[in-house]
């Protein structure tokens, strides 16, 4: 059918009539494609923040009650989890993955300078510590989490809520401070000082703020690195050196171990200070247990469905547990909220306006069956007539469908500069599933349209005929 005869038609037809009923299809088809777009965009920005491997988890940390006065305190400094212990708690129901905290071994204290440079504007000093755990407890890991010996920057993780406290808190009770959004805290240099008399300097920066560890974090290789040069002679670990089967000197450092070994032939035979029974031999120790092989505090992954279990027997064995809550957990749950309430609104009022849509255009072409009637008779077919209505509704789907996707990508682009608030991210753009999904409903819903208008064509032509 040519350009000529397809104006003539238009000409003749002129399907102008159910304005009203038309506007209100074109609306409730708009929203209701957004919400569905939505729903499938939001769904796959909501499964991208979160790893699969850590779907349906919660994560604790444990340690030791600390129980007593000041006196008994002083004389027992056995708050470690021994290996019999973390074997049984692996071997609770539901647990998934257990890793430990390392610590710093000597003194730190860190100056902050929210000015952005050193030397510029006023410090926050502070007595730090810093911890470790495996990269895979934790809730992201950034860029240049990755520590080398010889990079001039150490990077550091804290909670989020060390940021909340400082412009809540601090800030407004101190002038010198700024309140700071997370790129400027970001930017921020930290200089590190190592040892009671500060002689050791490095800076560090902050890198991420996790809102599922309550620790101040660093990489392990730094803070294994950092324990072997500065672990002070206090923190070494004590041992008893073994001669005849019997203990012959009282307890000796590592170090000084380590140089009578080194000056002696023979292999020696030590036992821990807190195992005095076990004898091992000094040759078979790895690593420096200055660095403390110690484990004081534990994190635990444990499945979801079985985390008031979990917690309830952590308690009866006497453990001190801090849920760590996920940020994750609101995602899922406001993931599943957003996804099937706005498919489900979505979804009712595409329904709708199919329905409105096919009554609106029955009506159009009732009111012209006469011209169509006339029309059959000068020879253009019902598939000619049902073109200029079907074209009326393309144009019109169309102008709602490409509508609907700019408002999902403009609500998309909202969510994601909200979520870096979080110290989270998401992929630019609409997903491909969103596209897919998007073809898909448009094939849908011009199919059931293009089927009505041929068949409401079809049969005023033959009534009119008859």
């Amino acid at each position: 059918m040519n350009a000529k005869v397809r104006s003539i038609l238009r000409l003749c037809l002129n399907p102008t009539s159910a304005g009203k009923e038309l506007v209100l299809a074109a609306l409730g088809c708009l929203l209701g494609s957004f919400l569905l777009l939505f729903a499938v965009q939001f769904y796959a920005d909501s499964q991208s923040l979160v790893s699969d491997k850590e779907q349906g988890s919660s994560f604790f940390t444990l340690n030791k009650k600390v129980q007593g006065g000041l006196l008994l305190n002083l004389s027992t400094n056995n708050k470690s989890f021994s290996q019999d212990e973390i074997e049984q708690i692996q071997e609770i129901e539901g647990v998934e993955d257990l890793g430990s905290f390392s610590r710093n071994h000597f003194p730190l204290t860190v100056h902050v300078w929210p000015a952005g440079k050193i030397g510029l504007g006023s410090a926050a000093r502070a007595d730090l510590f810093f911890e470790a755990i495996p990269n895979r407890f934790l809730d992201q890991i950034p860029d240049g989490w990755d520590w080398e010996e010889d990079d001039p920057i150490v990077p550091i993780i804290v909670p989020k809520f060390y940021l909340d406290l400082w412009n809540f808190g601090l800030a407004p009770s101190r002038p010198e401070y700024p309140a700071l959004s997370l790129e400027a805290a970001s930017s921020m240099p930290v200089e590190i000082w190592i040892g009671e008399d500060q002689s050791q300097k490095m800076i560090g920066r902050f890198v991420a703020f996790s809102k599922r560890i309550n620790s101040v974090l660093v990489p392990q290789k730094f803070l294994e690195w950092a324990n072997r040069q500065f672990a002070g002679e206090q923190n070494q670990k004590y041992f008893f050196l073994w001669e005849d089967n019997e203990i012959s000197s009282p307890p000796m450092s590592f170090r000084d171990l380590k140089n009578l070994q080194e000056s002696s032939s023979d292999a020696l035979v030590v036992s821990p200070l807190e195992e005095p029974a076990k004898r091992i031999s000094f040759q078979s120790l790895s690593g420096n247990p200055a660095m403390g092989n110690e484990t004081a505090r534990l994190i635990v992954k444990v499945e979801d469905s079985h985390a008031q279990t979990f917690s309830e027997k952590i308690g009866v064995a006497g453990f001190e547990t801090n849920r760590e809550i996920p940020q994750n957990v609101w995602i899922h749950q406001l993931a599943r909220l957003l996804t099937w309430g706005s498919a489900g609104l979505g979804g009712l009022l595409s329904i709708l306006s199919i329905g409105t849509f096919t009554s609106s255009f029955k009506l159009m072409i009732a009111q012209s069956s006469g011209t169509a009637r006339d029309l059959t008779y000068l020879g253009f077919s019902e598939k000619q007539i049902s073109w200029v209505f079907f074209q009326k509704f393309s144009k019109l789907f169309g102008l709602i469908w490409i509508t609907s996707l700019l408002l999902c990508f403009g609500i998309k682009e909202i969510f994601k500069r909200q979520v870096i608030e979080y110290g989270l991210e998401i992929s630019d753009g609409l997903s491909w599933g969103t596209l897919i999904f998007a073809l898909l409903y448009a094939a849908i819903f011009i199919g059931i349209n293009d089927q009505v208008i041929r068949s409401s064509v079809s049969r005023f032509c033959k009534i009119t005929k008859n």
